[in-house]
């Protein structure tokens, strides 16, 4: 009888919908961020153990390789890390190699951009097709072709092999991004300029460049990252009797008898603090030229 009154309260079953309904979705945000926090974990704690490991001696690591934090605190491993894998030399080799090669993806990769989303043209739209099919293509696949090819342009083994490699394997992704961004632009922009004489390059310096800082930053940081990190390219192309790039230094504390993991945890961590400010800097620009370029209309 009592629950027969309580369903002809007006308001009653509609109450009791909403508090089902509320607790069902408390339940879902808290194992949501439940989800998060073991993801977060994951990522973390690698991290954090080898930035333990850089301040731990090598009998710790040894001794007691998952212990958290170390029983003594030192700063040799620096010393001896940057002695050893030649630090600021290698640190020389893999800036030049990223800064040149991010100037060469920023630069062509925004022209093509600007051209290609301008241009309403039956050749432009294939060669807009033929970049997305090359952002798939696995990079193991074609490193022997592109490094017999530095070999006939009598480049291998210097810098430049390596630059332009890494510039025509990251261009693909940076023109789809600067495409797909321009395209989203008002034609309205560069019309008025067009109307006035301007050319089509003065159109993209004055009108569209100052608008491409969030696309611009999303290419820093992901071609950025992708470079600074290269162990495979780097490894093939420069040998032995050229200074490595940090990564291929970083690999000399392994050996096929003993590794120097100290050395190594050191190594990764000085070499991880350049583009970890450059991911600082750029951040709040780097999800939004994701979100702003990803366009393939």
């Amino acid at each position: 009888m009592a629950k027969n009154n309580l369903n002809q309260i007006p308001g009653a079953t509609t109450h009791k919908s909403n508090r089902i309904g509320g607790v069902s979705e408390l339940a879902s945000k808290i194992f949501g961020e439940f989800i998060l926090v073991v993801f977060s974990l994951l990522i973390w704690i690698p991290i954090y153990y080898f930035v333990i490991g850089a301040f731990k001696e090598r009998g710790d690591i040894v001794k007691y390789p998952l212990l958290l934090t170390p029983e003594l605190f030192t700063l040799d491993n620096f010393g001896a890390a940057i002695d050893k894998m030649n630090f600021f030399a290698a640190l020389k080799n893999t800036g030049t190699i990223t800064i040149v090669t991010l100037v060469i993806v920023v630069a062509f990769g925004s022209l093509a951009g600007f051209a290609l989303s301008r241009i309403d043209h039956k050749a432009f739209r294939i060669y807009f097709a033929v970049i997305i099919a090359l952002m798939v293509v696995p990079f193991i696949g074609v490193i022997i072709a592109l490094i017999k090819q530095t070999v006939s342009m009598k480049i291998y083994n210097s810098l430049w092999a390596n630059i332009l490699i890494q510039a025509a394997w990251n261009l693909p992704f940076s023109i789809f991004l600067y495409t797909g961004f321009m395209r989203a632009l008002p034609k309205e922009l560069e019309e008025a300029a067009y109307v006035d004489g301007c050319s089509m390059f003065r159109v993209y310096f004055n009108i569209f460049l100052p608008l491409l800082a969030p696309v611009t930053a999303t290419c820093l940081i992901r071609t950025g990252i992708g470079v600074w990190n290269d162990f495979l390219l780097s490894l093939t192309v420069l040998n032995d009797s050229y200074t490595p790039t940090l990564m291929v230094a970083v690999q000399s504390f392994f050996g096929e008898r003993t590794s120097e993991y100290g050395l190594a945890f050191t190594g990764i961590l000085l070499a991880s603090i350049p583009i970890m400010i450059l991911f600082i800097f750029l951040q709040k620009y780097f999800i939004k030229g994701i979100a702003a370029g990803a366009v393939k209309g």
